[in-house]
């Protein structure tokens, strides 16, 4: 008669898969496969359905910026540490968002824009160039989150091991030329979200109910 009992390798193998999923979270910057998940999502959500996906998207790489670098003991300026670890993201949501208030004006507005409000066809065909040039500032922005993430640069992930406690403030050392750009940017698109109504012939209410309209979860 065999006594032996088998091993239990279900229970092992959850705290194990728990493990794994933890360092994977943890070490989410230098990992190839957030990376596409993360410009999967942020694409084929926002493009296909509206820009209130793409904010989710990049308010959820917030959260969990913030949730890794609680865990790896940096309470210092978390907030900061993670609003400045998500600017390229948060500059790519102020394009989106930039377009939308300035597609009239990109497109010299009244011939399209009113043919647009006239005819299902010239509608169509404005709601078509509309997503292709949203789709090609996303394209291009999202390729600079490709590119900074395969340069080791996707964060301070691995600035943060290397590093004593507590790290220095990312927004107090030199800046690169890529910092510059981002902020430069981000600031230069926010800026002109607020003058939309003066720079453009939309009005306050107007501007909101646009935005609003981008920001909806539903098209």
């Amino acid at each position: 008669m065999n006594d032996s009992i088998a091993p239990p390798t279900k229970g092992r193998r959850l705290p194990r898969t728990r493990a794994r999923i933890r360092r994977w979270l943890l070490d989410h910057d230098n990992r190839t496969t957030f990376t596409i998940i993360y410009i999967t999502l942020a694409l084929v959500l926002s493009m296909a359905i509206s820009m209130f996906w793409l904010a989710a998207v990049v308010a959820a790489h917030g959260v969990l910026e913030y949730w890794s670098l609680g865990k790896e003991g940096i309470r210092d300026y978390r907030l900061g540490r993670t609003i400045w670890h998500i600017k390229l993201d948060i500059m790519l949501v102020l394009a989106a968002l930039w377009i939308g208030l300035y597609i009239d004006l990109l497109f010299g507005v009244a011939g399209l824009s009113a043919a647009a409000r006239t005819g299902a066809q010239a509608g169509a065909r404005f709601i078509a160039w509309q997503r292709t040039i949203r789709g090609v500032l996303l394209s291009v922005d999202e390729a600079a989150l490709a590119a900074k993430a395969a340069m080791g640069k996707g964060g301070h992930g691995a600035q943060r091991r290397k590093i004593p406690e507590p790290p220095p403030l990312p927004w107090m050392q030199p800046w690169g030329w890529g910092d510059h750009l981002t902020v430069g940017t981000g600031v230069v698109f926010f800026v002109l979200i607020l003058l939309s109504p003066v720079i453009t012939d939309h009005s306050v209410a107007e501007a909101l109910a646009i935005l609003g309209q981008d920001l909806h979860p539903w098209p």
